[in-house]
């Protein structure tokens, strides 16, 4: 298990912040941008569409642009995931989460979703960061653990849990599961519903070192980690 203290004390650099939803406007990205550079987050994230406006808003900080692929049902074609990919890439995207196609996964076509996220890691080769998401709050745990030997099998570095769209947490259990199965071949980004600091503390723990969160929680949290720090 990890120790949680060195990644409490600048959560901040470990919290990915976002704009993903489709209701969210112009607005709303610009809000975020100016959060994220105010708490230096680690990393934005937004739909698509908003990348090159994001990149401009926070063009000289030290936060990075990140956005999805297959967003948020998994279920294109990889042909469409590979395109998207390639046009945010050209677009100056600097990190990238694809989500996985979670009806293949539940259908057990495990060769289906490896090739599919073994294709994108050769299209990135490393340029950036990419994380493949399982949505774990669809999948029961012998899916996870499924899902899982697909991400490690494809050579993605980062599994990460959820989009935050499902309305289904992640819960400990969760990434008890992904981290016995990826036992450090793969690094572990927890998103979707986490809400408080224990949670936080224990997921780091088990070896979370990302999270993705709205950006009121996230702020609340990191003020919650400094207090704490200041009081030990």
């Amino acid at each position: 298990m990890a120790e949680s203290a060195p990644v409490l004390s600048a959560l901040a650099r470990h919290i990915d912040i976002s704009c993903v939803h489709a209701f969210h406007g112009e607005r709303d990205i610009r809000e975020l941008a100016s959060t994220a550079r105010e708490g230096g987050f680690v990393s934005a994230h937004v739909l698509p569409s908003w990348v090159p406006l994001m990149r401009e808003l926070l063009d000289g900080s030290d936060t990075l642009v990140g956005a999805p692929a297959g967003f948020p049902s998994g279920g294109s074609m990889t042909a469409t995931k590979i395109f998207e990919a390639q046009l945010l890439l050209a677009v100056g995207v600097q990190e990238l989460d694809v989500v996985v196609n979670i009806g293949r996964l539940r259908s057990r076509d495990y060769a289906y979703v490896t090739a599919e996220l073994t294709e994108l890691v050769a299209l990135v080769d490393g340029v950036v960061p990419l994380r493949a998401i399982l949505e774990v709050g669809y999948l029961d745990d012998d899916q996870v653990r499924a899902g899982c030997d697909c991400v490690v099998k494809a050579g993605v570095p980062w599994v990460k849990t959820g989009t935050g769209w499902s309305g289904r947490p992640t819960e400990r259990r969760h990434v008890e599961i992904i981290a016995e199965c990826v036992a450090g071949r793969a690094a572990i980004k927890a998103a979707g519903g986490i809400r408080d600091l224990d949670t936080v503390r224990d997921m780091i723990a088990l070896g979370v070192t990302r999270f993705g969160m709205n950006a009121t929680v996230a702020r609340q949290l990191v003020a919650e980690a400094r207090t704490l720090a200041g009081d030990t």
